[in-house]
């Protein structure tokens, strides 16, 4: 137990250290806050922090800890806890099922292809209810409490664009490598927390954004107009393609949550643009630069050339690869282009 204070004449809190394997592991538990009848001995109800406490043993080490680092208030409804990063304040109040968060099944996805389809530093989106107050943010480094929502992986506050009752848009951290994290939803307002979503992230998840209304990609002519039926890609023109999920960059610092850099530019890898089915001759663009636009988040830009052997059509598929991976061509927001 990392502490223990009590609540009334019947009732003490205790905090349930969680277990840690050994110093590499990746910590998923914070532990666990447990409401027990002191004549029997049962647990009432449990609370879960957003740290772990203050001290955890490490595998079969021992730790000497202080138990007296919790208090909890006259009515029993908070647990004032030093944990890791200082002190934390835990809601004892027991939340309503019809409260607490809900991710949607397949809910957390790219916000440019729908698909999960993951990387670190992309922009991403999480669908279901009981999120929160809508809001969007209005300054830089992006806030981690949007709302009143607040979202972690492995523990760890992530960066927030947007949040509303169904949806909430967020960054992935620049520095996650490939793998699977455990992400929670937390309603600060309503004192809920959501139950644990399992969330893929691979080294590279390219997308191409898709303007779904007019269903016509973010492929930009040089005058900023959509690339469109209207208005064909053409031969020896430059374009402009926005997308997300090209993974890390090299060059300019880049910090998750802050806009990118101007000096130096962010650049990606390599990478390869097809109009049209990447396995026939003529459908390969010529790539002049790829990175992050400064001032954005998460928004990669690559600049285009048309080649004058080209394939042409209407409605082609748009493909981005990079690292051997490319981006989705099926699926809810699939993006098309018409080359003249």
């Amino acid at each position: 137990m990392a502490a223990v204070a009590t609540i009334g004449a019947t009732q003490f809190a205790r905090f349930a250290q969680p277990v840690i394997t050994n110093a590499a592991a990746v910590i998923t538990d914070t532990g666990t806050i447990e409401i027990v009848d002191v004549n029997t001995g049962s647990v009432l109800r449990t609370a879960s922090p957003l740290e772990r406490p203050l001290a955890t043993p490490t595998g079969n080490q021992r730790a000497n800890i202080d138990g007296r680092t919790m208090v909890v208030d006259a009515s029993g409804t908070n647990a004032y806890v030093l944990t890791t990063s200082g002190l934390s304040i835990v809601s004892l109040a027991p939340a309503q099922q019809v409260q607490r968060p809900t991710v949607n099944p397949g809910g957390v996805v790219s916000i440019a292809s729908y698909t999960p389809n993951l990387a670190p530093g992309g922009l991403f989106s999480i669908f279901g209810r009981n999120f929160g107050d809508t809001a969007s943010y209005t300054s830089t480094p992006l806030p981690t409490v949007l709302g009143g929502a607040c979202v972690t992986l492995n523990n760890a506050p992530i960066p927030l664009l947007l949040n509303s009752e169904g949806q909430i848009n967020a960054q992935l951290p620049t520095t996650l490598a490939a793998g699977t994290y455990q992400m929670v939803i937390r309603n600060l307002n309503r004192l809920a927390a959501s139950t644990t979503t399992s969330v893929r992230v691979a080294k590279y998840a390219p997308a191409v954004f898709v303007d779904t209304i007019r269903n016509v990609p973010a492929i930009l002519h040089p005058d900023g107009t959509p690339v469109s039926r209207d208005r064909p890609a053409q031969r020896d023109r430059r374009l402009t393609l926005y997308a997300t999920g090209l993974g890390v960059t090299t060059g300019g610092r880049v910090t998750t949550g802050a806009p990118a850099p101007a000096e130096p530019l962010a650049e990606t890898g390599e990478v390869k643009v097809y109009f049209g089915d990447p396995t026939i001759r003529g459908t390969e663009m010529i790539v002049e630069w790829s990175g992050l636009v400064p001032g954005y988040i998460g928004l990669y830009q690559i600049n285009l050339m048309v080649p004058g052997a080209r394939w042409k059509g209407v409605d082609l598929p748009v493909t981005v690869r990079i690292g051997g991976v490319s981006s989705p061509t099926t699926g809810p927001a699939v993006p098309y282009v018409t080359v003249e």
